[in-house]
């Protein structure tokens, strides 16, 4: 049986990687955006799409961390009930803990889960 990722120096670093690539990808829309207001739409076409590249690597990154759990919550990831379980904790968090304006967030999800369960 292979080792658990969970813990590793190897789980730190790509939870590293993925914050990275993740973070990418949200900072090269944001050029993007800022790219096309000022005029330069071929500029802001290099820029989404490398965000797309950054967003291929962001999930490569997380289908190896699965393993150890969501890199935000640490619950489990992969179907769409443990999804919604994780997206509703980290949306807690970000609203008990960071700006309670999020909890909108996450009773959306809690919407969403229980529409899930009823079908």
């Amino acid at each position: 049986m292979a080792k658990s990722l969970k813990g590793t120096r190897t789980h730190e670093n790509l939870k590293n990687a993925f914050d990275g690539e993740s973070q990418a990808n949200r900072r090269y829309l944001y050029f993007a955006r800022r790219a096309d207001i000022e005029g330069y739409p071929d500029v802001g076409g290099l820029f989404r799409d490398t965000s797309e590249a950054e967003t291929g690597h962001a999930f490569g990154h997380l289908d190896f961390l699965k393993e150890a759990g969501d890199p935000v919550t640490g619950l489990p990831i992969g179907s769409t009930e443990q999804n919604l379980k994780s997206a509703i904790d980290g949306e807690t968090y970000e609203f008990t803990e960071m700006y309670p304006g999020e909890k909108s967030h996450a009773g959306r999800f809690t919407k969403g889960l229980q529409t899930l369960s009823l079908g």
